[in-house]
């Protein structure tokens, strides 16, 4: 089965927060949380976004097949859940992380616990950050059900 890598714009997003600037040039930033997949052929997306909504790192899955798609940098699929498909309202954890190092912006994606690398970007140091979630649109208000939300912004990062 061949799917098109998805675009930003056929998501139905809410925001969830924002982060302080992140000017500290060793600052990690984090987000978490759990959502919910309402169908298994429906995209689900997590992310952070600056502004501009270009700068930032977001997500989606698709639960069918458990491919992983970077929706902002170019990135097109970075990889693969090891089981699949997802089960329909069973809660999947997001941890979306980034690390600065200058300007420069270093990121991975973590789903039930499997890491993905994702595209390094760079981007202004005043920039906040804006935290969201969604689904792929089709034409209703139903929203994506989520808890467990954790958005930090911690000033030096830790080295391994």
């Amino acid at each position: 089965m061949n799917t098109p890598i998805p675009a930003l714009e056929q998501f139905q997003l809410e925001e969830l927060g924002q982060t302080p600037a992140v000017n500290n040039q060793n600052a990690e930033v984090s987000f978490k949380v759990d959502i919910e997949p309402s169908r298994v052929t429906r995209r689900v997306v997590v992310g952070m976004l600056d502004e501009s909504k270009k700068r930032g790192i977001t997500a989606a899955i698709y639960p069918a097949t458990g491919e992983v798609c970077d929706v902002t940098n170019g990135g097109g699929v970075i990889g693969y859940l090891s089981a699949t498909p997802l089960n329909p309202g069973v809660p999947l954890s997001c941890d979306l992380r980034l690390h600065r190092f200058g300007m420069n912006f270093v990121c991975s994606v973590w789903v039930r616990g499997e890491i993905f690398l994702y595209p390094a970007f760079s981007m202004d140091s005043n920039t906040r950050l804006t935290a969201f979630v969604g689904q792929e649109s089709d034409g209703g208000l139903a929203k994506l059900n989520w808890s467990g939300l954790q958005l930090n912004v911690m000033g030096q990062t830790a080295a391994a």
